[in-house]
């Protein structure tokens, strides 16, 4: 079997989604499959300069002398894929399966703004023979968008960390006096509602509450600038520590040491992040938007707020920061559950096996659509 993974961007990024699909890419090796990952420049104003990526592609593929069983595209290069996709299919009769990580009109300011981006996605959508979505909730998302469900699938990305939230609990929470450490890890953009986050804390004016984010200050410079001079200008330099991009493997220290896991995104197709949290045997403050709910119960291994809501923000964060029994409790419930959730190999077995079917797949979606 031989396949070409489609990646917009630099496929080494620190997110979620480039995350996935690097270990999806390195499961399929092991199990003997052939793989060429093929990236896609990213470019200023692109759905008008991807109209030409669009091309390149076609043209990058009929000069290859090799041909492949089907393409694995990732949604967040859809600028680049949507007319491609047309040639691929109708042309070339390649199978194409795409990985949902984030639908990005969802994301995207503006109504107008937001109808376009969705009729794009919609399209490259259409021509899939298989779709992969990293929660239920993106699933009824996309079926929202006029996709039928049957030719979605579910599979949750996985999380492997070197330390066990049980070595961790020998010492529970043994901070010399009585201060609380929150922890966030998110790259610097305003989806992640980091600058509410501060607000909050801002709010909460407790000198024993402290903040470590972690995560890519670089992401969105604007916004960084403006988030870091809000912490100046509410003197707290010194509670609210930026400690930029790290590796995954040096995450262990910062979970190890957090007392509560807090991120308040205004949209999150899901975040492993909660799930790394909750290995950890962390109680968890977000929002309950996107696929965040699957993973956080609101009142069993967390809190649950509306997003940008300040002063909800503030109420769970105090209300978990003054009771140490609280924490223990939320924070043992989300490592149970965290045991049953996908490590990376199951989440590389699932799409293996889908893989192995998308020939099927393939036939009864020209049928239905003839």
């Amino acid at each position: 079997m031989k396949i070409a993974e489609l990646i917009i961007g630099d496929t080494n990024r620190l997110t979620g989604g480039y995350l996935y699909d690097r270990k999806l890419v390195e499961y399929l090796k092991v199990k003997g499959i052939e793989v060429d990952v093929i990236g896609i420049r990213e470019v200023p104003y692109p759905y008008i300069l991807h109209l030409f990526s669009n091309l390149s592609l076609i043209l990058r593929f009929f000069r290859r002398s090799r041909s492949y069983d089907f393409v694995l595209e990732d949604e967040m290069a859809h600028p680049a894929l949507f007319l491609f996709n047309f040639w691929l299919r109708y042309v070339k009769r390649t199978k194409i399966v795409v990985i949902v990580h984030l639908l990005w009109w969802k994301a995207a300011k503006g109504t107008l703004k937001a109808y376009f981006i969705k009729s794009v996605e919609r399209i490259m959508l259409k021509n899939a023979d298989l779709i992969i979505a990293n929660s239920k909730h993106t699933k009824e998302e996309i079926k929202g968008m006029g996709i039928p469900g049957e030719f979605i699938e579910v599979v949750y990305p996985g999380f492997d960390l070197p330390l066990s939230s049980m070595e961790r609990k020998k010492s529970y929470h043994t901070h010399k006096g009585n201060s609380i450490k929150l922890l966030s890890v998110a790259n610097c953009s305003p989806l992640k509602g980091l600058d509410t986050l501060i607000e909050a804390i801002h709010r909460l004016d407790n000198p024993a509450i402290a903040l470590d984010v972690v995560g890519d200050d670089n992401f969105d410079l604007n916004y960084c600038k403006r988030i870091k001079e809000k912490v100046l200008a509410c003197e707290l330099e010194k509670r609210v520590i930026f400690h930029g991009l790290m590796e995954p493997k040096n995450l262990s220290g910062f979970y190890s040491e957090a007392d509560i896991f807090v991120l308040p995104p205004f949209y999150e197709s899901l975040g492993i992040v909660f799930a790394e949290a909750m290995s950890f045997g962390l109680p968890i403050i977000a929002t309950n938007v996107g696929g965040i709910p699957e993973l956080v119960e609101d009142g069993e291994n967390g809190f649950l707020v509306p997003p940008g809501d300040i002063d909800s923000l503030v109420e769970a964060i105090d209300k978990l920061a003054s009771d140490a029994e609280l924490r223990e409790r939320f924070g043992r419930r989300g490592y149970e559950k965290s045991k049953k959730l996908n490590t990376w190999a199951d989440c590389g077995e699932s799409i293996f096996q889908y893989l192995q079917q998308i020939e099927e797949v393939g036939e009864r979606r020209e049928n239905k659509n003839g």
